[in-house]
């Protein structure tokens, strides 16, 4: 009897790790090179967060001033109606808030955005 030749069976599983693991980072680097343009100057907090497009993009600056895909709003009270009207179900909302605001503005935008029916919430963080 011929012994089992276990070489090219392992070489499969090393090509199959290496495909799963280049895949794994792929949609990291789309997102990397694309800038976009800002409806506000935000200065993001440093974390651990990997990046990622929210459908719905909610941004608040250091003034504390808010914007809902670049459109600037005036309250967490008209982030929350604009957010109504527009539907959240089963949409991302990203929230980009400069590493300067108080934590209580950044909640009472989450708060506004959970009570207008977001489910899925991305706080964005800078690496």
């Amino acid at each position: 009897m011929r012994p089992l030749n276990l070489i090219p069976l392992i070489d499969l599983f090393l090509l199959v790790a290496l495909f799963g693991l280049m895949l794994a980072r792929f949609p990291e680097s789309l997102s990397v090179g694309t800038e976009r343009e800002r409806a506000l100057e935000v200065e993001l907090p440093q974390g651990e967060g990997r990046p990622g497009s929210g459908l719905v993009l909610v941004e608040l600056d250091r003034e504390g001033r808010l914007a809902l895909n670049g459109r600037p709003l005036t309250s967490p009270a008209q982030l929350e109606r604009a957010l109504k009207a527009m539907g959240l179900s089963g949409r991302s909302v990203r929230l980009e808030a400069d590493v300067q605001v108080s934590h209580g503005q950044v909640v009472a935008v989450m708060e506004a955005v959970r009570r207008a029916g977001g489910e899925k919430l991305q706080v964005a963080v800078k690496r």
